[in-house]
């Protein structure tokens, strides 16, 4: 097979425009394609850029058109994961079936161990139940909400299967989540995302098969602690019994923080930075407008990665976490405190996009000590519940600006559910935030145009964007048990379902293939 690089195309054309340039280039008519990449490129109009993967042999092209396209025709060559349990692992036991949790588990199970996975939440079927009477209600289950639950914080995202990893391991993620029912242009778009009412249906086939290989679920039951001799953990403790296993992993997820405190107990965690902020929204309409110059159902849901660092603030701000076409949900898991999360449904095709829009913050803020960042976010998402009164605290960015609180709505209607309160956000962070927020939405503006208009909605509270802790390890054990694994992105190493995903992998060959005296 050879792979062509480099084909554009304008973006309103079909795949049958797209096999006549690849007929013309190569200068061949029978043959079988499939497309390897795809993005878009609004440098000169709007065009799809495509690399496709082509059944033929590189001598079956004529040698003119190879020295024509030598830059973009080269032998394809498709590379497996190989991985075999070279440690004769038997069984783990797995805290959290996020990402992590669900990935290390995957590859541990077809690798022939017997696998145990621990959940403090319910299966996902029961736990979209509970978020939606939180919506409806907003009557919160502490035990099964965004954050706790089958598939993680990320089930209720808009599943962006998006990282900065060059590691090659990432097609073989891709590649597991079309084989459970993902759509197969996540394999080949340049920023894929399955949706998630798509994701759902994906980690429950996950665990199916999981199943299938020997592996057991336990759902609402809690992780409590631990008990360990000569060094290794030799039991894993929840509120319905005791687990032993060759390899303990813990796969938590970012806002476990009773979790937190008890592996603090153990002397296994330090702080770490981490951003705050709020969700801002616009039309989905005006961002398609400022990124396309148009608006088209033919095109991707608009999106938009800000940065700002200002020597002038104590702070970097930027975007996280953008939902073209989504919606502004309550992520919070503990009684009487508020914040909150994007997602989107895989059409992505509500009136609405938002992202997060946070400032990095360190020690200096949230203070010394391993858990301070933590009480940190329980302290601002007590003071956002507060000033809602239970509901989000909204505000239309002019006032924001100008710190005073909202009293009419422009364009923009907030999609919070099941209410939101008006009130002034700059009462809930340290001035130094506001202000660095402030100057970064101005520059953003001016990057994205209408960015900072003063109908543009701000919801307050996005405080989980990323642990306040990390779990110590080396050769992804902890220093003090070697054969307690810290992953994911509650331990401290990744952030979005791709990067834990990938972590959960790392760590599974870790303990199939590692170096057992380590």
């Amino acid at each position: 097979m050879i792979i062509l690089r480099n084909i554009k195309i304008p973006y309103d054309k079909d795949q049958g425009f797209l096999r006549e340039k690849i007929e013309k280039e190569i200068n061949k008519k029978d043959f079988d394609f499939k497309i390897y990449k795809k993005s878009l490129d609004a440098r000169k109009g709007l065009n799809f850029v495509y690399q496709v993967v082509i059944d033929l042999d590189l001598d079956e092209i004529d040698k003119k058109v190879q020295k024509r396209l030598k830059n973009n025709l080269a032998v394809f060559k498709e590379e497996k994961l190989q991985v075999e349990n070279k440690n004769e692992i038997k069984s783990a036991v797995i805290v959290g079936t996020g990402p992590a949790g669900l990935f290390a588990a995957y590859l541990l199970a077809k690798k022939g161990v017997k696998v145990a996975l621990i959940e403090r939440g319910k299966p996902v079927d029961e736990r979209v139940k509970d978020i939606e009477v939180l919506h409806k209600t907003g009557v919160l289950n502490e035990e099964s909400n965004v954050q706790f639950g089958e598939g993680g914080a990320g089930t209720f995202s808009d599943g962006k299967l998006t990282s900065r990893s060059k590691d090659k391991r990432m097609g073989q993620i891709f590649d597991i989540f079309v084989d459970h029912g993902a759509p197969e242009e996540i394999l080949y778009e340049q920023k894929p995302h399955i949706g998630t009412d798509i994701l759902r249906d994906v980690i429950k086939n996950m665990r199916r098969e999981i199943e299938d290989l020997g592996g057991s679920y336990h759902f609402s039951e809690k992780f409590l602690d631990f008990e360990a001799c000569g060094g290794n953990v030799s039991k894993i403790i929840t509120d319905k019994g005791d687990y032993q296993a060759d390899a303990y992993i813990l796969a938590l997820g970012n806002s476990a923080r009773d979790t937190f405190r008890t592996l603090d107990d153990h002397g296994l965690l330090e702080s770490k930075p981490f951003a705050v902020g709020f969700r801002i929204e616009h039309l989905r309409k005006d961002i398609e407008l400022a990124q396309f110059g148009m608006n088209s159902d033919k095109l991707p849901g608009a999106t938009y990665q800000l940065n700002v660092t200002d020597k002038d603030f104590d702070h970097s701000v930027y975007t996280f976490c953008m939902c073209p076409g989504g919606y502004v949900v309550n992520s919070s898991s503990i009684e009487g405190q508020v914040c909150v999360n994007g997602m989107s449904y895989h059409d992505r095709d509500g009136d609405n996009s938002n992202s997060a829009v946070v400032a990095t913050i360190d020690e200096k803020i949230y203070g010394k000590g391993n858990l301070a960042g933590m009480d940190f976010q329980n302290e601002i998402e007590k003071k956002a519940y507060e000033m809602g009164g239970g509901k989000a605290p909204v505000q239309r960015l002019g006032d924001f600006m100008e710190g005073r609180i909202t009293e009419e709505l422009g364009k923009v209607k907030p999609t919070f559910i099941p209410g939101y309160v008006f009130a002034d956000l700059n009462e809930i962070y340290p001035e130094s935030i506001n202000k660095a927020i402030k100057n970064a939405l101005k520059v953003m503006d001016k990057r994205v145009k209408g960015f900072a208009s003063d109908d543009a909605i701000l919801t307050g509270v996005e405080t989980r964007t990323s642990s306040p802790v990390r779990i110590v390890r080396e050769n992804y054990r902890t220093e003090k048990y070697k054969n307690l694994y810290p992953i994911g992105e509650g331990a401290g190493y990744s952030g979005g379902i791709i990067s834990s995903a990938l972590d959960g992998i790392k760590c599974a060959i870790e303990i199939l293939e590692g170096d057992k005296s380590c």
